[in-house]
């Protein structure tokens, strides 16, 4: 199947939307004031529904073992998150705040069990934070996992009815550890929505129509009425970011046929590099904020605000890039050369929506 130019696309803005809100953080942080938005911070919703959706389109083409679906999963998202871990706490160690390092935190965090923290907003950390998407994403593989050892009629509906029954048993017990809390959040939503987009989408049941750019526009348009307010709990945050972020997600797949007409190989590359720049940037604003108050710019606020958000914002985003051609790629296409890939994981099926790297 070929390549889907939208997807691309929207994982190019999920990624560039983390990167300004996290490229927000240290200008406000020096100043002495929290940052006051939350713009680009639906970014992670959006990826989740994408998630869902790829993950279903891409194992409907050919029969996949659910043995090969882990560790194609695994080789994926692991080594990449696994190296930006240890690069972080490099950085700790080399600041020396060595005493604020958790043994217990790093290898929970590694091996993706969430951790109950009432403070965030999220309520689930990582030694390496961006960490706590990355286990919501690996449940939904497990999941999945075990739905691939079903008929394929009821794979569908099985993810659905589990997805739907945690996120249910989360509204009525208040769960207060992290694997109950994370595993019962009404996030899993956001996948379930993109599952069933997908299914949509594998059927030829979305209408193929240029029309298809208006539910995107609304739907970006109601993400950006919220971005100076973080939605109030996370049953809020699916209702005002997921369910926008699925909308974008229909109305792009709408309109597929008139964005290919008008690709842009910058916008698929980047998409391509997605999940690189989301682990990798934040490294980068750190490095460049130390850089920056090493130098001591005595620039006025608004300029080093624009300072960040230009230099630093496009400095994470490049080096993204770079992590992905020069690191990313490489060692994952090691990894799966030590491997026996059967042909369902080796076909241009498996790769459909993400194009020349992996989903």
């Amino acid at each position: 199947m070929k390549q889907i130019i939208s997807v691309q696309y929207l994982r190019a803005a999920a990624a560039t939307g983390v990167v300004v809100h996290h490229a927000l953080g240290p200008p406000f942080i020096n100043n002495g004031s929290a940052p006051p938005t939350t713009i680009g911070e639906a970014g992670v919703d959006l990826f989740f529904v994408i998630s869902g959706f790829i993950i279903y389109v891409t194992t409907r083409s050919r029969e996949v073992l659910p043995a090969d679906f882990v560790q194609h999963r695994i080789i994926r998202i692991v080594p990449l998150y696994w190296l930006c871990t240890f690069a972080y706490l490099a950085m700790q160690l080399a600041g020396r705040k060595s005493e604020t390092i958790s043994v217990s935190a790093l290898v929970r965090s590694l091996l993706f069990i969430p951790t109950y923290d009432p403070a965030l907003a999220q309520k689930i950390s990582a030694f390496y934070f961006l960490g706590w998407t990355l286990m919501y994403e690996m449940f939904f593989y497990a999941l999945f996992a075990v739905a691939l050892t079903l008929p394929r009629r009821r794979q569908l509906v099985s993810v659905i009815a589990v997805l739907v029954c945690l996120s249910a048993l989360g509204a009525a017990i208040p769960f207060q550890g992290g694997m109950s809390y994370a595993y019962t959040s009404p996030l899993l939503l956001e996948f379930a929505a993109g599952c069933v987009i997908g299914a949509l989408y594998a059927k030829n049941a979305l209408p193929r129509t240029s029309a298809g750019v208006l539910p995107v526009m609304v739907g970006f348009a109601a993400l950006a009425a919220t971005a100076w307010n973080l939605p109030e709990g996370l049953y809020a945050r699916t209702l005002f970011w997921g369910v926008p972020a699925a909308l974008i997600l229909l109305g792009a797949l709408c309109a597929e046929e008139t964005v290919r007409r008008h690709s842009s190989s910058l916008l698929v590359s980047l998409g391509d590099a997605s999940y690189a720049i989301y682990l990798s940037h934040v490294l980068i604003i750190l490095a460049f904020n130390v850089v920056v108050q090493r130098l001591k710019i005595s620039a006025g606020f608004p300029v080093f605000l624009a300072l960040y958000l230009i230099a630093g914002g496009a400095l994470a985003i490049a080096g993204g890039v770079l992590v992905h051609r020069f690191i990313e790629r490489p060692m994952n296409a090691f990894l799966k050369s030590r491997r026996s890939a059967p042909a369902a994981l080796n076909s241009d099926a498996w790769r459909t929506g993400v194009g020349r790297s992996d989903a």
